[in-house]
């Protein structure tokens, strides 16, 4: 594949992606995405901790509490989003979207995703705003004290 047609099916995907993020959030109301590792995915103070050094996190986005300042830009997420009680920056790319559900998981999407920057896009930035943060090695070891785990098995009889 030429460098041209990648860079015009990074850019058609990214668009995609926030195209189901906008459906998804005005369709279900509360929904989850999950991201993968990424050298430009900020989740706050925290970072990834644990697993999700390996399969990334997954977040929820919902109206209804838990999520503030939400933007969405061509390149990336922004938002503050509610762990427990504390309220953590989150820079999402669009890149690393790997998938969208809702609670039920009645609807799933799994996408494409370029856990790293491709080179192309590289020089093509346009003043997209980085953030990085760094944490000792030390600090999230083996550390899952602020992963919350979710068991969407389980399912009531009515």
């Amino acid at each position: 594949m030429d460098k041209q047609n990648l860079k015009e099916e990074i850019l058609t995907l990214r668009k995609f992606k926030r195209s189901l993020f906008d459906l998804y959030w005005d369709q279900f109301g509360t929904f989850y995405l999950q991201a993968l590792p990424h050298p430009q995915l900020v989740i706050g103070k925290r970072g990834l901790v644990g697993d999700e050094k390996e399969s990334g996190i997954v977040l929820v986005f919902g109206p209804k509490g838990g999520v503030r300042r939400l933007d969405l830009q061509e390149e990336w997420i922004y938002a503050e989003l509610q762990f427990g009680y504390i309220w953590e920056e989150v820079f999402i790319p669009w890149d690393c979207v790997l998938r969208y559900f809702d609670k039920t998981q009645q609807t799933l999407t799994n996408l494409k995703v370029f856990t790293t920057e491709p080179e192309i896009l590289q020089d093509f930035r346009s003043g997209e705003k980085t953030v990085t943060t760094e944490k000792k090695e030390d600090d999230t070891k083996d550390d899952k004290s602020n992963v919350i785990q979710v068991d969407f098995g389980s399912k009531s009889k009515q």
